[in-house]
Parts: structure tokens; C-alpha cells; sequence
């Protein structure tokens, strides 16, 4: 390039050297690593959680849910609509009014697992947990399960965590999602546009049950 005069060329390296000097001095995205000394201990947390289907009645404090509840939205999901909604249930009236609901469904239907015993003197479907988290998700959104399944996953490992217990509580959604109980979801204000996807009980464990077995076999690796 040809300059005609000492000005043009002097503006000229000015430019090129303010380009030059932006260049350099861009900020570079660094990657976020985590770098505590609790590494083995996220994981044992994760291999050692367990389902429990026995609660001491002591409650869970406020502290402790706002623990929860702060990993439970933290949690990805797509395209970060956040498309759940949570409800934090330790009012006792509330709870046996679920647990009677679940039973007048449950009468001459068969069920797996606990929920099979619902014939019980004194059953609870949610194994008498003194806490009850009821998550909801958007009608006909592809990802309400997804986002759903990934808070979910969050509560139960946070609570392991902090030394609670927890059981997931598939069996209670049909339940609640019954036009005859809306007015339970009412009560919780959850809007008309969301439906259960999932409950979770919550307390102290007064078990500790011991790891079912896992099929190592149904992971494959392809090179």
C-alpha cells in the first residue's frame, strides 16, 4: 500500500497497531474446573445414596430444604425453560389428605413394589416421610420428564448429602394428576398448565438398606 504523505502513513499505523492491540488483549474463555478436595466424596455420595421407605419423624429444617431446593434449580434443562414447578409439602393435614386420596384410587388394584402392601392397617405411601415434594411440569412440553428427571436427581443426591433420605414416589403421579384432585394441586397453587411429574418422600432415614444389584453389563463402550 502506498501512502502519498507522512500523515496518511503515520494514521494508517496507528490503526493497524490499535487492531493489533485489541487482538492481544482479548479475554480468553477459561474453563470452569472443579477443583475441590471433595472429589471422592461426590462420588461415594452418588454410589451410596439409597432409596428409603422408613423415616424417623424428626422434620427437616428450613436450612436444610433451602439447600435442596438451590440444587434442585440449578439443574440443567432444555434450553433452560425450567419448565418444572416444585412444592414443598410438610403440613401433616395436607399430607394424610394425599395418602387417603392414593388409597381410595389404590382399592382393588394391584401394585408393585411397597405400594403393593396399600392394605396395610396404617399404610402411607409415602412410608410416613414427614416431608413431601411434589414437582410438576408443563403440559405437552417434550421436555417436562427430562427436566423433571434431572432436578429430581439433584434433590435425591443433595439430600443424601446433608444425611436425609429420600424415595421417589412414581406411583403417587396418576394419582394427583386425577380431574377429582385438582383441587389438591389447587391447594398447592400449581398452575392449571402443569401437571405432576414426579413426588419425592423426604426425612431422616430410620434404615439403611443395603445396594440392589447393578447390571455393569448394560453399559457398552464403542471405539
Amino acid at each position: 500500500m502506498l501512502f502519498k504523505n507522512t500523515t496518511m502513513r503515520n494514521i494508517a499505523i496507528l490503526i493497524c497497531a490499535t487492531i493489533l492491540f485489541s487482538g492481544c488483549n482479548e479475554k480468553k474463555v477459561e474453563q470452569v474446573i472443579y477443583k475441590g478436595s471433595n472429589k471422592s466424596a461426590i462420588i461415594d455420595n452418588i454410589l451410596q445414596r439409597r432409596s428409603i421407605r422408613k423415616f424417623t419423624e424428626q422434620q427437616v429444617s428450613q436450612e436444610q430444604l433451602d439447600t435442596i431446593m438451590k440444587c434442585a434449580i440449578y439443574a440443567p434443562s432444555a434450553l433452560n425453560k425450567q419448565t418444572w414447578e416444585i412444592r414443598v409439602v410438610q403440613n401433616p393435614k395436607i399430607i394424610e389428605e394425599i395418602n387417603k386420596r392414593f388409597l381410595a384410587y389404590a382399592q382393588g388394584k394391584e401394585f408393585q413394589g411397597s405400594a403393593a402392601r396399600y392394605r396395610e392397617p396404617d399404610f402411607s405411601i409415602m412410608h410416613h416421610a414427614p416431608t413431601l415434594i411434589v414437582m410438576a411440569g408443563e403440559k405437552g412440553s417434550p421436555n417436562t420428564k427430562l427436566d423433571a428427571g434431572l432436578a429430581l436427581q439433584n434433590i435425591l443426591l443433595s439430600s443424601n448429602a446433608l444425611g436425609l433420605g429420600t424415595c421417589p414416589l412414581g406411583t403417587l403421579v396418576p394419582v394427583l394428576n386425577l380431574p377429582e384432585n385438582a383441587d389438591i394441586l389447587k391447594l398447592l397453587n400449581l398452575p392449571e398448565n402443569h401437571e405432576v411429574t414426579i413426588n419425592i418422600a423426604l426425612g431422616y432415614p430410620d434404615e439403611s438398606p443395603t445396594a440392589p444389584i447393578r447390571y455393569s453389563d448394560k453399559v457398552k463402550i464403542i471405539r
